[in-house]
């Protein structure tokens, strides 16, 4: 390994004892070297500590930090601080990179100038690209970033390369008040902010192939849980969307998908929250100025959602059981999807 790795992969352990090893080796199986592997052990309560130590003292690529519990964005934010490599790539500990992933995304890296790099996840591992060539990305100006939007993912930390030294001189970190599986959305959006206001014509590399392998099969994950509503949901959809249009000039026929991501993860946020706590979510939510533009510029555009109209109407109660119909057999769902459109009235952008 050179004095500074191309890479540092960086991986919080949390109960990740029967993860952790899977995790290592499909980062060791790369036929590339150049790398540090970064396990942040995040006082983890069970032996994730030990087999750390133990990976790293078969493998020098691997280096290990113990610290005192802090979640997944302190964990992060004290990778950042500690990584040696030139590129930061985040790893979950229960997911895995693909056969190719390292060669793909150095080849585009170091032909990319200014522009970003970005490539595709999935959940089946017989899926995964295992030829580099063939990962050839395709290039996203600023102003198609909401075609960008539509290959899913935006959201996400690890389908992206992040220079080590821009997040440290731009102070870029995660918000370790964010402990329930949305940080990655915020962290993004403050990247791109900065990132694109040094480098205003880069645009994003992005490869179709999938390189990251991401196990949808762990109950234990924090995505699988509940997430009630919580203001910072409302505020990174916000920023992302003002974004997306005020400073990156996205045509607001490209940004349907991105209008429909925010009211259907809103609406998850209100089928989430206790019956007892939604009137004064119903006050909180519908009255906060960044909720009525986004419904305002949905409205303006003809941006569709099932979920529009309940919103508009202030039924928390209507979003909270059309939701609980999405996430079951979807009948009254999309009874609800085809009401909808009829009510508005022809000329309504549908995200599918």
């Amino acid at each position: 390994m050179a004095e500074r790795p191309f890479f540092t992969i960086l991986t919080p352990v949390y109960k990740g004892m029967d993860f952790v090893p899977g995790c290592a080796e499909s980062v060791r199986a790369q036929g590339f070297d150049d790398y540090e592997h970064l396990l942040i052990d995040d006082g983890s309560p069970d032996q994730s500590g030990e087999v750390c130590d133990a990976l790293a003292v078969k493998d020098s690529r691997i280096r290990v930090i113990h610290q005192k519990n802090a979640g997944v964005t302190g964990a992060r934010n004290a990778g950042i601080a500690a990584a040696k490599g030139r590129y930061l790539l985040f790893l979950d500990q229960d997911d895995c990179l693909g056969p190719c992933a390292l060669r793909a995304i150095a080849a585009a890296l170091r032909s990319c100038g200014e522009d970003l790099v970005s490539w595709r996840h999935h959940g089946n591992w017989e899926e995964m690209c295992a030829d580099a060539a063939l990962a050839v990305p395709t290039r996203y100006a600023q102003e198609d970033f909401g075609k960008l939007y539509y290959t899913g993912t935006v959201h996400y930390v690890w389908t992206k390369a992040f220079p080590v030294d821009f997040l440290r001189e731009n102070n870029i970190r995660f918000d370790e008040s964010i402990q329930d599986g949305t940080d990655d959305l915020p962290f993004v959006v403050a990247f791109w902010r900065a990132w694109f206001s040094e480098h205003p014509g880069a645009g994003i590399q992005y490869i179709s192939q999938f390189l990251y392998y991401y196990e949808i099969g762990n109950e234990a994950s924090v995505s699988n849980r509940l997430q009630p509503f919580l203001p910072s949901h409302l505020a990174m959809f916000s920023d992302l969307l003002t974004d997306f249009l005020q400073r990156y000039h996205v045509p607001p026929d490209q940004m349907t998908m991105a209008f429909y991501q925010c009211l259907h993860t809103l609406a998850y946020g209100v089928y989430s929250t206790p019956r007892a706590r939604r009137r004064a979510l119903r006050a909180q939510l519908l009255e906060d100025g960044r909720f009525k533009a986004i419904l305002a510029e949905m409205g303006r555009h003809r941006q569709y959602s099932p979920f529009y109209l309940p919103f508009r109407l202030g039924a928390l109660g209507l979003v909270s059981f059309l939701f609980r119909s999405y996430e079951g057999r979807r009948w009254w769902f999309w009874k609800a999807y085809r009401l909808g459109l009829l009510l508005l009235g022809k000329g309504w952008q549908q995200a599918f």
